[in-house]
């Protein structure tokens, strides 16, 4: 019977013993990498054509609205927007870099949309850029309509009515590059 009690005494120690407590902790992280850019459903090259501005008074433009440009940025300190011409506003022969008004057409560019995104028709004759707050709007995405205006080149008659242009002949051409960068 005496050792029946000394097990039974024993049993009872350990039941009554506090256990070291045991804890597992997970600790989690993940990345969210920059996304910041400009987008087009047509692609990342979009095809503009005046068309004959020879057949275009000087006075006058010939409007191509291009679609759209989509903004979105996830950066908390925002982007910039730098948009600029090859040819600092001018559709130039071939495009070639010339400051010769013989060999080159002005254009416009003009851009819509909330978020600050918008301006007026201008020539790109330097990089237009500005800086963006980081905001829900462009986390979504901001749109806004794109078109450019190029002007005539159709000379006043010479003499006996011989109709003119104001430029050589040929192909005239410049890129304009939209870029957004996270700040």
């Amino acid at each position: 019977m005496r050792q029946f009690v000394i097990l039974a005494a024993s049993t009872a120690a350990i039941a009554a013993a506090p256990l070291a407590a045991q804890t597992l902790s997970y600790d989690m992280s993940a990345q969210v990498a920059p996304t910041c850019g400009v987008y087009n459903s047509t692609g990342t090259v979009i095809d503009v054509d005046f068309g004959a501005l020879a057949d275009v008074n000087s006075d006058a433009t010939v409007d191509q609205a291009v679609g759209s440009a989509t903004y979105r940025c996830n950066s908390r300190a925002g982007f910039t927007r730098t948009i600029a011409s090859q040819n600092n506003g001018w559709l130039t022969l071939d495009g070639n870099p010339t400051t010769d008004n013989a060999r080159r057409i002005r254009f416009t560019m003009r851009h819509g949309g909330g978020s600050g995104l918008g301006f007026s028709s201008r020539q790109l004759t330097a990089p237009l850029s500005r800086s963006f707050a980081g905001a829900t709007a462009f986390l979504n995405g901001q749109t806004g309509g794109v078109s450019f205006q190029a002007f005539g080149v159709r000379g006043a008659p010479a003499a006996n009515g011989v109709p003119g242009t104001t430029v050589m002949s040929g192909n005239y051409r410049d890129t304009v590059t939209i870029t957004v960068t996270a700040n």
